[in-house]
C-alpha cells in the first residue's frame, strides 16, 4: 500500500520523458507540468501515455494499467483480420 490510512489511493509511474521537453534554443530540458489550477487537476495525454485507462463515469472511478501503447501493431492486426 502507498498509504495505509488511504488504501484506495494509487501510484502511477510517469517517466520524465512524459513531462520534460528539450529546448534546442536554450539547450536545457523544461518541465511540461503546470501548477496554475486553483483547485482540482487535469490529467493530460502526457500523463496517460504508457497506460490503458478506463473511465467508469457510472461508478465515479478511473482504472489504470500499464500498456506498451503499440498502436501500430493494433492497427496492423486489425487490418490483417479484416482481410481474412
Amino acid at each position: 500500500l502507498v498509504d495505509a490510512k488511504n488504501p484506495q489511493d494509487i501510484l502511477v509511474a510517469m517517466p520524465a520523458t512524459h513531462y520534460m521537453e528539450y529546448s534546442v534554443e536554450y539547450d536545457i530540458y523544461k518541465p511540461r507540468i503546470y501548477f496554475t489550477q486553483k483547485s482540482d487537476a487535469v490529467l493530460g495525454a502526457n500523463f496517460m501515455m504508457g497506460h490503458d485507462i478506463l473511465f467508469d463515469a457510472e461508478k465515479g472511478r478511473i482504472g489504470f494499467s500499464e500498456s506498451d501503447c503499440d498502436y501500430m501493431s493494433i492497427v496492423q492486426n486489425a487490418a490483417s483480420s479484416t482481410r481474412d
